[in-house]
């Protein structure tokens, strides 16, 4: 596959996580823990970052200097090291076991070998000296020539565009893993609430409340001013449910919280009208907060419907 394919796979997948996780009704919990959270997100950008690099690698002309071609070199090869350490790394911020393949281990012993730890490297009971020779260096790859302690001598040919193409697949499959993991978990979180909308928390009469209240407020008869009353407890109580759904999802986002607490202020207000503890307040008072109700309810009503429609899909 070629690597631009492999490229735009990877940050597709990467896309859908970002989306999950910066979804508020799941970012409130991974929010909790915020060592966890932080372990997300170094590592996402680890691998949007090695991707950027290994992008850049590919789009390049390999250098005509040698000391740019070592950097060139060491810069590939270590962006692959980091690249399987962030995708462990994120694997394991979501519960989910990580195993190399014998693909990712090979990648990393070279890696190893050549430029982690090529002075000296203890492998399976082993003694290495290793190094990368400088002629048949190219931006398709370089010879390592290894000697061992017994006097063996080996010389491994890398091939940069073949470790680059088989590490991809990797990321994409430890994606993959983790995309499924998420993706069913937001099923399973919707699925509890198929049969429970949240439009239907506002029953059929709500402009009938309003109207009430408003008449109500106008009123001078005891009863009428009662009846109102009675309609803006059921509005209160009416909102509570609405918030305590909204919780129960974790959909209470910082910007719905901020508005509900004002629409409840507004409902606080009108009570101490009702009951005459607000002796400041005055008809036309009473009237603004009013109309502030039944004007904002119109979008809370469309909160719950897109919502809603979220749940839905």
């Amino acid at each position: 596959m070629e690597l631009g394919t492999l490229m735009r796979q990877v940050g597709d997948l990467e896309k859908v996580i970002r989306e999950h996780i910066n979804t508020h009704r799941y970012q409130v919990d991974l929010l909790r823990d915020s060592s966890n959270w932080n372990q997300i997100c170094s590592s996402l950008d680890a691998i949007g970052d090695t991707m950027f690099a290994i992008g850049s690698y590919g789009a390049s002309e390999f250098p005509e200097d040698s000391g740019l071609q070592y950097i060139y070199t060491y810069g590939l090869l270590q962006s692959l090291f980091l690249q399987q350490d962030a995708l462990r790394h994120l694997s394991e911020a979501f519960d989910i076991q990580f195993n190399p393949s014998s693909t990712l281990m090979e990648i990393r012993g070279i890696r190893n070998a050549s430029i982690g730890h090529p002075t000296k490297q203890n492998q399976k009971g082993e003694r290495y000296y290793n190094y990368i020779s400088r002629m048949s260096m190219s931006k398709h790859g370089f010879d390592l020539l290894r000697h061992s302690e017994q006097s063996n001598f080996d010389v491994v040919n890398v091939d940069i565009p073949a470790m680059v193409e088989k590490q991809l697949a990797e990321v994409i499959s430890g994606y993959n893993v983790i995309a499924d993991k998420l993706t069913e978990a937001d099923k399973m979180h919707k699925k509890r609430f198929t049969s429970s909308l949240l439009r239907d928390v506002f029953p059929s009469a709500m402009g009938y409340f309003f109207e009430k209240i408003g008449q109500g407020i106008w009123a001078h008869s005891s009863g009428d001013r009662e009846f109102g009353r009675s309609n803006l407890r059921m509005l209160k109580e009416t909102y509570e449910k609405f918030r305590n759904a909204l919780e129960e999802r974790n959909e209470l986002s910082e910007y719905t919280k901020f508005d509900l607490d004002q629409y409840f202020h507004a409902i606080e207000r009108l009570e101490g009208y009702f009951a005459g503890r607000i002796e400041s307040m005055e008809e036309p008072d009473a009237r603004i907060y009013w109309s502030y109700l039944r004007n904002e309810h119109v979008g809370f009503t469309q909160i719950a419907e897109e919502i809603d429609k979220q749940y839905q899909k």
